[in-house]
């Protein structure tokens, strides 16, 4: 857990690196959030981006964007995973079941991207 001395030192090097501290307050801890050049707003509390909706309708795509998005994480992870494997193994059977595996993953890896885009 961060001491409010920790929380003070982030805000000074976001405001050294260029950042705007807000008028708006993190909704968990109650520190100033802070907008980096780049136009997102960041808690130096919390460590995280937050992100302002407007409606539910915002918020409901707001985090299946989220969800598709730590899916494909995952499914990087384990795409690597199985590569790593593969290099490692010279069992023809266990190749061929790693690679149906792999496919499947790259399958379902292209059809998140696609929707997402």
């Amino acid at each position: 857990m961060k001491t409010r001395d920790d929380v003070a030192k982030k805000g000074a090097e976001l405001l050294r690196a260029g950042a705007t501290m807000l008028q708006t307050h993190c909704p968990d801890c109650k520190t100033p959030l802070f907008q980096l050049s780049s136009g997102e707003v960041v808690c130096p509390g919390c460590d995280r981006k937050v992100v302002f909706v407007k409606s539910d309708e915002d918020e409901k795509e707001l985090l299946e964007l989220m969800k598709v998005s730590e899916l494909e994480e995952d499914l990087v992870k384990k795409i690597d995973q199985i590569k790593e494997k593969m290099s490692k193994t010279d069992d023809p059977a266990e190749l061929d079941k790693m690679a149906k595996s792999l496919s499947s993953l790259l399958d379902l890896l292209g059809k998140l991207r696609h929707k997402k885009s």
